[in-house]
């Protein structure tokens, strides 16, 4: 039974032109920063080597797809919350305000099993537009631009070589994506007591918001609270890319991210269960 509950919600998805809008944006957006990127590579390869182009002489250059790809992540990752909500906020708040429900929870089938496969379905879409952001923009930025050792700053300037980089990009892939997950529980958690698909977009971004502010003003309480926060974590990628690697900020950053899942989760079926039909 789950599987044509999940069959039948993916077709639902699959005929919506607002499931494109994501893959879309990126996929036109990436290739004009990369190219933007090849044409004012000499500016951006004296701000990454500053004082040292004084003391030292380089052979070669810095500017290849793996650096490309870090500066689209450091781009456009606190835009991609506001992309995940967007089957999140209508999964279960558009078939509230269509009345598709009055016919739907009549049937035989459990209410948990139904709102199950829609968060079946709103994971893979945010597990797919993650691989697609990170996966896409390895691929256009190395064919642009080729290989090379990826230059990062912590500590100092940090090089990382090609083998090195892509393990890198694979860890930054995971621990963003357990972030939005989490971004997308919270929406679809507001979609089910949401009767439209705006309210849980705006409540999800507003909290992101705010959490993100939280984590960069320096306020003693503020950076009390900002580690149990899951919007602390939105720019996590970049751990993956220091060195030592914090597998401890990691398993943390999963362990937060877990527990407020978990919280959102719980709230939304417990309220879908108890919902009157009717209403």
């Amino acid at each position: 039974m789950i599987k044509f509950l999940i069959y039948n919600e993916f077709q639902k998805i699959f005929y919506r032109k607002r499931t494109y809008i994501g893959f879309i944006l990126i996929g036109i957006l990436i290739p004009f920063i990369v190219g933007a990127i090849d044409n004012g590579g000499s500016m951006l390869e004296k701000s990454i080597y500053g004082q040292l182009s004084d003391s030292f002489f380089f052979v070669g250059s810095l500017i290849n797809g793996y650096l490309a790809t870090y500066i689209i992540i450091a781009v456009l990752i606190t835009h991609m919350p506001f992309l995940s909500t967007i089957i999140a906020a209508d999964i279960v708040s558009g078939e509230y305000s269509k009345g598709t429900f009055r016919l739907y929870l009549s049937r035989p089938v459990s209410r948990s099993k139904i709102l199950l496969s829609k968060l079946i379905i709103v994971y893979l879409y945010t597990i797919l537009l993650m691989g697609f952001f990170i996966g896409y923009s390895l691929l256009i930025s190395v064919a642009w631009l080729g290989t090379g050792e990826l230059a990062v700053f912590h500590m100092g300037l940090l090089f990382l070589s090609k083998d090195d980089a892509l393990i890198r990009f694979l860890i930054a892939f995971l621990t963003s994506t357990v972030v939005m997950l989490t971004v997308s529980s919270l929406c679809f958690y507001i979609s089910t007591i949401s009767k439209n698909s705006v309210t849980p977009i705006i409540i999800t971004i507003s909290t992101v918001f705010v959490g993100t502010a939280v984590s960069i003003i320096p306020i003693e309480f503020f950076q009390t609270i900002n580690p149990y926060l899951f919007t602390g974590y939105i720019n996590s990628y970049l751990s993956a890319f220091h060195d030592p690697i914090p597998y401890g900020t990691i398993f943390r950053l999963i362990a937060v991210c877990f527990i407020w899942t978990v919280i959102f989760l719980g709230l939304a079926f417990n309220h879908f269960i108890k919902k009157d039909i009717t209403d």
